[in-house]
């Protein structure tokens, strides 16, 4: 590519874009990759001008215009967030993540908070999150080395709606059938504490001992399992839009999409990321010089990604029904230490 044609296309305005997904098999289930800039794991753009571009490669060209201003002074080069998909079928490892103070000191790498959203389970299934007494560490590991861990964990039965924010530090997993959405930060930080008995080809190098560390081996409240949340709605949210969790690092909204909805960001706020849950819709953008609107269709199952560059768009759908859910980073109030300057 020429650099004349390479700079006209940097000079393109950014569109929204839906992504290509990966899979990864395991002997509990799989998991999608619906949104991912990992580098091991990196997804690849599927719609517009950008098809076919790697999410590092988007990154590494447009800079604050995919994520926005704030956003890009807080991470780089690194987007934020990872969405997936997990198929979960028998019992998936119990695992835990670091905080983003011990993963930068230690790993270079942002730590790892995630919210699990339930899109349908089968009888029996259920999540463990969090132990229900203090444990000490020598306890700890014996109990996961052996797997009589789950007797000292919180547990709860899951059903298709409920959602969970687990915490950096939280030991969690989900054992049964069900399949989740998890949106999460970009790191790799997954700590295997106990795979059930289960063996794998894959060499997952972070394991218990390093972990004890960071786990919380404090008394997890149980009333963190209850599936939804116990904040009352915000002052000024629309009624179609519901807050599920609101962290530093992402904010994630359940949109309810029975007519139009238009979003107006402003310029070099954040990236927005739409996966559609239920139904389908159309992310059209406002009426060019010539009359012409353009827009994507998103239908169920697919996730969609805004660049902030977009600043005005509407949500339309196209299906009776439509449920969405909405992640984007919410401005912060001081800059981050730490900046991934690249993959």
């Amino acid at each position: 590519m020429s650099v004349n044609i390479r700079k006209m296309e940097e000079e393109k305005k950014l569109v929204p874009f839906r992504l290509c997904t990966l899979e990864d098999t395991y002997p509990w289930g799989s998991e999608i990759w619906n949104l991912a800039d990992l580098g091991w794991r990196d997804t690849a753009v599927r719609d517009g001008w950008l098809a076919g571009n790697m999410m590092g490669e988007v990154m590494e060209t447009y800079l604050d215009r995919i994520t926005g201003d704030g956003a890009f002074d807080w991470y780089g080069l690194q987007f934020p967030f990872c969405i997936k998909t997990l198929h979960i079928d028998g019992r998936m490892p119990l695992t835990v993540c670091p905080d983003d103070e011990l993963a930068r000191e230690r790993y270079d790498s942002l730590g790892k908070e995630k919210f699990w959203y339930v899109l349908d389970a089968a009888p029996g299934a259920k999540v463990l999150a969090g132990l229900r007494r203090d444990v000490s560490a020598a306890g700890f590991l014996a109990a996961c080395e052996d797997g009589s861990i789950e007797g000292i964990m919180n547990q709860a039965p899951v059903k298709a709606g409920s959602y969970y924010h687990i915490p950096a530090g939280t030991p969690h997993c989900l054992l049964g059938k069900a399949t989740v959405l998890e949106i999460s930060q970009s790191s790799a930080l997954d700590f295997r504490l106990c795979s059930w008995g289960l063996s794998s080809e894959e060499d997952y190098g972070l394991g218990l001992v390093e972990a004890l560390d960071f786990v919380n081996l404090s008394k997890y409240p149980a009333e963190a399992l209850l599936g939804y949340s116990l904040d009352a709605r915000r002052e000024g949210d629309p009624e179609n839009v519901n807050r599920l969790v609101s962290l530093p690092q992402f904010t994630v909204s359940l949109i309810s999409l029975a007519e139009p909805l238009k979003i107006s960001e402003g310029e070099g706020n954040s990236c927005v990321a739409y996966s559609c849950l239920k139904g389908g819709m159309n992310i059209q953008l406002p009426l060019d010089e010539g009359g012409k609107a353009d827009f994507l269709k998103v239908s169920e199952g697919e996730t969609v990604l805004v660049p902030a560059e977009c600043d005005e768009f509407f949500l339309v759908p196209v299906e009776p029904g439509t449920v969405l859910l909405e992640t984007m980073i919410e401005p912060r109030p001081e800059k981050d230490s730490y900046v991934v300057s690249g993959q």
